[in-house]
């Protein structure tokens, strides 16, 4: 699948834009962004070729939403594509999700999160601290099998596998989950 964006600093590729793929790892490029920092820029690919004191030149920094490590000039993260650069307007604010503070600085595991879940539905609800929604969701799983037999029972173990797997990566952003419903006016 042909990626949309250049993988160094972020930006989508307009139709007139000259474009670089890199034959090892087929990740795409602006046409200056693979001279401006010498090839590849995907960790582990060699698609990148050595640079003679040219290594000073390159500069990264961390993305804020993410804390992956991205190129300096980089206007959108390659990781969780958020755009790095302030709204143009005053007036517009894009809406961010709340930091969650992550005093601990433990990061959550999805795989391990979801494979939790094979023990019994609603253990990784647990182990990301949400004891309550386990509690539940263990509950619908015993009575998904009483009144179907299974095949009720399988749909929950693969809700509660992606559900809390999509929780862990946000908790790992820093986001706050969005377990929440939308209240309508």
């Amino acid at each position: 699948m042909k990626e949309n964006y250049c993988s160094t600093c972020g930006q989508d590729f307009k139709p007139s834009d000259l474009t670089v793929r890199c034959r090892l790892c087929m990740r795409n490029y602006h046409g200056g962004c693979w001279e401006k920092t010498g090839g590849c820029t995907t960790w582990g690919c060699a698609g990148k070729p050595s640079l003679e004191n040219n290594d000073q030149d390159l500069a990264y920094k961390r993305c804020q939403f993410c804390g992956e490590k991205i190129i300096s000039f980089a206007t959108r993260c390659r990781y969780c594509r958020a755009s790095l650069e302030p709204p143009e307007s005053p007036g517009k604010e894009i809406p961010v999700k709340k930091k969650r503070d992550n005093s601990s600085g433990f990061r959550k595991d999805p795989i391990l999160t979801g494979l939790l879940n094979l023990i019994f539905p609603g253990a990784g609800y647990m182990y990301l601290g949400m004891f309550t929604k386990g509690l539940i969701w263990f509950l619908v799983a015993i009575a998904a099998w009483f009144f179907t037999r299974g095949l009720g029972l399988i749909a929950v173990y693969i809700w509660v596998m992606y559900d809390s797997s999509r929780l862990a990566l946000q908790m790992n952003r820093g986001m706050e989950p969005d377990t929440k419903k939308v209240q309508r006016p």
